[in-house]
């Protein structure tokens, strides 16, 4: 089959989801996506087991029961996140500001007020799709950063919803200059800073005690720009969708250029650290996040 015709495929089964999401209101769309979930435990065994794999290394001291509870209530938050995700275009302004809050704006109005941009650190927690969507609805839109996904067709519409109510995407490519642009204008850039980075892009830091690869570029970015770096989080609460600030993440000082990126980006793994412990259903345990490159290893 050619990549063409797998794309078509593809984007062609993601459009059927939208409709349906989009058909449904909000408790049709946690049942739904729960169910997912469910289906998820049983059709993707290795995802699973690595979600499990991680709950374990992040909490040794868990018994099995509490384990799998853990993951089988991580797959449905999931699978709410992707049926709320595709209907986006069914949600009006209104809709998104009855659907979430701010909480700690002050703090961010504040950091803000320094006349450098914000840089915002966050993670995936929650429904972190609808953080910057509440963000945009509030007067606080934001310019992204993001990966692109590896179907163009998806990718193109995935960029539309995510843009739905204001901010934009930049590309984790080639993004030192816009990020630059938008923080002399005064902007907001956000980075979800949780997953593995490759070697090229890592540094080693730490995670619930243990190594891993952290992308160093928010810390680069930081120290050279002298941006404030706040965190912030999204977090279910019912069927509301809370956007917290805060704390503001100081740089180190004292310390040569490369231990300072070691160190700025160990705090920011600690903040993200901490929002995962409060509410650990509601993070991404479905990813290789403890797997080190070769060359941060030892």
């Amino acid at each position: 089959m050619s990549p063409k015709l797998t794309h078509r495929l593809e984007y062609a089964g993601f459009l059927a989801l939208c409709r349906v999401a989009r058909r449904l209101g909000p408790a049709g769309r946690r049942r739904l996506g729960e169910r997912l979930g469910r289906l998820a435990w049983w059709i993707l065994p290795r995802r699973r087991e690595l979600a499990a794999e991680n709950v374990r290394r992040a909490f040794p001291d868990w018994g099995e029961p509490r384990v799998q509870a853990l993951v089988r209530d991580n797959l449905k938050h999931l699978g709410r996140v992707v049926l709320e995700f595709a209907a986006i275009p069914s949600l009006t302004l209104e809709d998104v500001r009855s659907l979430g809050r701010l909480e700690n704006a002050e703090l961010l109005d504040a950091a803000q007020a320094r006349g450098k941009g914000v840089l915002l650190l966050g993670g995936h927690l929650g429904n972190w799709e609808y953080g910057s969507l509440v963000m945009g609805a509030h007067g606080y839109a934001i310019s992204a950063i993001a990966k692109r996904i590896a179907n163009p067709l998806i990718d193109r519409h995935v960029t539309r919803l995510r843009t739905h109510f204001g901010g934009t995407i930049i590309g984790h490519r080639n993004a030192v200059r816009p990020v630059f642009k938008a923080l002399r204008q005064g902007g907001r850039v956000g980075f979800l800073l949780d997953q593995r980075a490759v070697a090229r892009e890592g540094v080693r830091s730490e995670f619930f005690g243990q190594p891993v690869s952290t992308n160093q570029g928010l810390a680069l970015l930081a120290l050279k720009s002298g941006a404030p770096v706040v965190f912030g989080e999204t977090e279910r609460v019912g069927d509301v969708h809370v956007v917290r600030f805060g704390p503001c993440i100081d740089p180190p000082d004292g310390l040569e250029r490369g231990q300072a990126v070691a160190e700025f980006t160990r705090r920011f793994d600690a903040a993200l650290e901490a929002a995962v412990r409060r509410r650990p259903e509601q993070w991404f345990w479905v990813h290789q996040r403890w797997k080190l490159p070769r060359e941060l290893q030892g």
